[in-house]
């Protein structure tokens, strides 16, 4: 696995490469952006980004994790974006936080997967079984307990969002047109008191072959079995 940094005349961009994947991270005015790109093709199976949290105030790599510090200095909230390689590299973590310096603050925002070349979509009942293919007659869903949603994308992989338990109140999956797939995780919606620290996690993992939906059930399950992990 490699792990760099490249400092550009517009920004610092990161990027961690497997042999299934290479997750490239950069950083825009007020907004964090993430492509995951399938190897060893380089095709783009997922983009996801997470707005409104100011300016990027420290980044460094340690290990298999991208480190990020946001700080907004419209509503004085302190962002952490820790994207952190798999040990089994069939995906990333990440682990976000915010803080705020003032008190009843209202931390809310929200992280958006976005997958363009989208062939199904799938999620999960709360017996851990998968549901049909599809998201209904609104291609809809605001799911709740489990917060999971599979896509099987063009290159004959499904890739699995989860949110871990109790992190946020629901996730929204939605199919905006025949290639495209939407999943938004709405984060921190409580008004949090001076100094409180609140934290998310979520996972985004690959599985292929006959046994993929299988596969990733067993993954969500060992997420949900996971104890918190550490961050420094």
């Amino acid at each position: 696995m490699s792990n760099s940094i490249w400092i550009s005349d517009y920004d610092v961009i990161h990027r961690c490469k497997t042999d299934n994947f290479q997750l490239s991270v950069a950083a825009f005015p007020g907004k964090m952006n993430a492509k995951y790109l399938s190897q060893p093709k380089n095709w783009q199976a997922a983009e996801w980004t997470l707005e409104g949290i100011g300016t990027r105030e420290e980044f460094y790599v340690r290990g298999n994790d991208l480190v990020e510090r946001y700080t907004s200095d419209q509503d004085k909230l302190s962002t952490e974006i820790y994207s952190r390689i798999l040990p089994d590299l069939d995906g990333a973590e990440l682990i976000l936080s915010r803080q705020t310096s003032t008190l009843d603050s209202d931390a809310q925002m929200a992280l958006k997967f976005r997958f363009d070349d989208a062939n199904s979509v799938i999620t999960m009942n709360e017996s851990g079984q998968w549901n049909p293919p599809g998201l209904g007659d609104n291609n809809i869903a605001n799911l709740s307990d489990p917060m999971v949603v599979a896509v099987g994308c063009l290159d004959a992989v499904q890739y699995a969002v989860f949110v871990y338990p109790g992190d946020c109140s629901s996730i929204q999956a939605e199919r905006q047109n025949e290639e495209t797939v939407e999943v938004t995780i709405p984060l921190f919606s409580l008004h949090l008191e001076k100094g409180v620290i609140r934290r998310s996690r979520i996972q985004f993992v690959r599985a292929e072959g006959k046994d993929a939906m299988k596969q990733l059930a067993a993954k969500y399950g060992s997420f949900c079995d996971s104890e918190i992990p550490l961050t420094t």
